[in-house]
């Protein structure tokens, strides 16, 4: 039940261009996936329909409790069939990494939907980047 608890983990999000940004330090509940923000909520909104796609930096505890990776997966469903074509995501002092990209794996990896792990954010957004463009060029 989402407001039961204390949020616990962080994630800071912001968009550029067509990429979603996310920046968190986990673990994370439930109520650490509220966004509430209405301005980057319509900005993430004014994406869908065309190719667009989220580049993810987490440290600390990269997991995410099991009521936490239901509610996301099922956000991220909705975001594919909206237009998001792929998530990179680079850990950055994880404590887990092979748990974590096991659940990363799992929680991002679906029809429509590209998903790759880097150690560089650059090389991350450079592949995202082209991702975006393969996607817009078939469409």
């Amino acid at each position: 039940m989402a407001g039961k608890f204390k949020q616990h983990g962080t994630l800071h999000i912001s968009v550029d261009g067509r990429i979603v940004q996310l920046r968190g330090r986990g673990p994370w509940n439930s109520e650490s996936l509220q966004l509430t923000d209405p301005k980057l909520m319509q900005q993430i909104q004014a994406m869908y329909g065309s190719p667009w796609a989220v580049l993810a930096t987490f440290e600390g505890e990269a997991v995410y409790v099991p009521e936490a990776f239901t509610l996301l997966r099922k956000q991220i469903i909705k975001e594919v069939d909206s237009g998001r074509v792929a998530t990179a995501t680079v850990f950055d002092k994880v404590n887990s990494p092979q748990l974590s990209k096991h659940q990363f794996k799992a929680l991002y990896q679906m029809d429509g939907h590209e998903v790759a792990f880097f150690d560089d954010r650059e090389e991350a957004r450079d592949w995202l980047d082209s991702v975006i463009k393969s996607h817009q060029q078939q469409s």
